[in-house]
């Protein structure tokens, strides 16, 4: 039997007994967990649950996690009474094409139209989401259009109550304290966000040796996100457009801006 809830202080392991099914003993992605989990604390305490858990026969099997925006301190100038969708997210095989991640976008939009806890029982006026591939299964921005997502400015929308608003995404304007060093951003809000940073970290440590490299949690320093467009990895005062996984060209980006 398939049922949904609302996380729980008392169930916040349930989230990642999901998305950490296969790490939950790895001391990085612990650290990520634990970091995870003191904002998901904070969000219930501030804003109310973020997170639905699907189960069957009460094992947690899929979660969904969105928040308003103005909940986010390092985005400019939020759009009022717009929820940004994260992540959807069903790792085992065994209940993938099941209906399950169906069943917790159905709900998820039902409330954004009846109302959502994180804005006060309120309905929305839209939902953004920037869909990325973790590469298993169908790929979301595909998946999100079977919702009724449509293509925005650097984002899917899906209007509710209201019409869409688009933004423009910030801009990096090179900054003194960011040359010859190296600033990474990683973001509390996926348990994953921690060791994906130490992994960037180590690689450019390998590109070279020398530099110094600063892993910041703009939850915690919102102004250092800001000052920076929102740009996540910043090389001697140079926005990385690449990223990790994608080897050789990340590598040689990272080079490229070293050399200034």
């Amino acid at each position: 039997m398939l049922t949904i809830r609302d996380i729980t202080e008392d169930t916040i392991n349930d989230a990642f007994r999901v998305c950490s099914y296969n790490k939950l003993n790895d001391p990085l992605q612990k650290e990520g967990m634990r970091l995870k989990e003191e904002w998901l604390r904070g969000m219930l305490k501030d804003f109310g649950p973020c997170t639905k858990i699907a189960y069957v026969e009460e094992r947690p099997v899929a979660q969904i996690l969105y928040l308003p925006e103005e909940a986010v301190p390092f985005i400019p100038q939020p759009r009022e009474r717009v929820i940004l969708l994260n992540c959807v997210y069903n790792p085992f095989e065994e209940f993938k094409r099941k209906g399950v991640a169906t069943a917790l976008m159905e709900t998820f939009i039902d409330e954004c139209r009846m109302g959502l806890p994180v804005l006060e029982e309120g309905a929305c006026n839209f939902v953004v989401a920037k869909p990325f591939e973790a590469g298993e299964g169908l790929n979301m921005a595909d998946f999100y259009r079977r919702f009724g997502f449509r293509e925005g400015s650097f984002e899917m929308y899906l209007e509710i109550t209201g019409a869409y608003e688009s933004r423009e995404p910030g801009r990096y304007m090179p900054i003194m304290e960011d040359e010859g060093r190296v600033v990474v951003f990683f973001d509390v809000m996926c348990e994953w966000g921690y060791s994906h940073a130490t992994r960037v970290e180590q690689v450019i440590n390998e590109v070279d040796p020398e530099v110094d490299v600063e892993l910041i949690n703009p939850w915690e320093r919102p102004e250092e996100y800001l000052k920076r467009g929102n740009h996540w990895l910043v090389v001697n005062a140079r926005p990385i457009k690449s990223y990790v996984t994608q080897g050789k060209r990340f590598r040689d980006e990272v080079a490229e801006a070293l050399k200034g």
